[in-house]
């Protein structure tokens, strides 16, 4: 639905008003623009009007970080250092937004979308407190943070330094939780170390920097797994293709002796997310 018009998805009720938001910013629109397009008595006008100077800082951070869906890398080294610079950049414009632009830079809006999220993986029994976590492209550890105290141990990886310094600033003092940066290609965990392998908005990356990645990083997740845990990858690529990302998993996930995948949409009010699971 990237391609899609973000205002009639809004209009049908396929996305949430600050997901319309992010992609008409993800489109290069600026606040004004986006005030030009919209119903003036709507709630997506009203949203815009409240959050009018953010937007137009969202804007200059897309343009200075590069942020970009749909730009592929000549090489896997080089999608990854864009990546990592990309996310530096963009963490020290606003934090929140940085990890997920419909926030629109708004922390609470931020904690909303993240207990819908951690919720839903515990109504799917995904965590517990027995479960050991690794949550892959972390960020600034927002997820992991939520996750903590609800499992044994979380462990957030990023290939963005900047981001893993903010994580650790941010969360020193909550019990069983680290974070360690990591260079996208390489996952030096032992064998069966994690009940999940947890990855919120990270494979559209992966995927775009090739398939080689995305299929190794399915591997190594089967490789981290124990018996009876799972790989949950939310949003598997900005494709709008959710049959042809499920049968790239489906695949992905056969050569790696996990179940078949299991697409799912996610009753989010805020997030449009696809929840990909597969199991070992």
């Amino acid at each position: 639905m990237m391609r899609d018009d973000p205002i009639e998805l809004y209009r049908s009720g396929a996305i949430s008003a600050p997901v319309a938001i992010s992609r008409l910013l993800l489109s290069g629109a600026t606040a004004e623009q986006i005030l030009v397009r919209t119903d003036p008595h709507g709630a997506l006008a009203q949203l815009a009007r409240a959050k009018k100077q953010d937007l137009s800082d969202l804007g200059a951070m897309l343009a200075q970080a590069g942020i970009q869906h749909d730009t592929a890398e000549p090489s896997v080294s080089a999608a990854i250092a864009k990546i990592s610079e990309m996310f530096d950049q963009a963490v020290t414009v606003s934090p929140e937004a940085s990890v997920a632009l419909y926030s629109l830079g708004d922390a609470r809006l931020l904690d909303q979308a993240t207990a819908e999220l951690v919720g839903w993986l515990e109504r799917e029994q995904l965590t517990g407190p027995d479960a050991d976590v690794l949550d892959l492209g972390c960020g600034i550890g927002r997820v992991a943070a939520a996750l903590a105290p609800r499992c044994r141990g979380v462990i957030g990886i990023d290939v963005s330094a900047q981001m893993i310094a903010t994580a650790r600033k941010r969360y020193a003092d909550v019990p069983g939780l680290r974070f360690e940066t990591t260079n996208g290609a390489s996952i030096a965990f032992p064998d069966g170390s994690f009940d999940l392998v947890l990855a919120v908005d990270v494979f559209p990356y992966v995927v775009q920097a090739g398939e080689a990645l995305a299929r190794w990083h399915v591997a190594n997740a089967a490789r981290l797994l124990r018996p009876g845990g799972a790989l949950a990858i939310f949003n598997l690529s900005y494709r709008s293709d959710i049959p042809r990302d499920l049968a790239d998993l489906h695949a992905w996930a056969q050569a790696s002796a996990l179940a078949t995948p299991v697409a799912t949409l996610p009753d989010f009010t805020i997030w449009d997310a696809t929840a990909f699971v597969s199991r070992k």
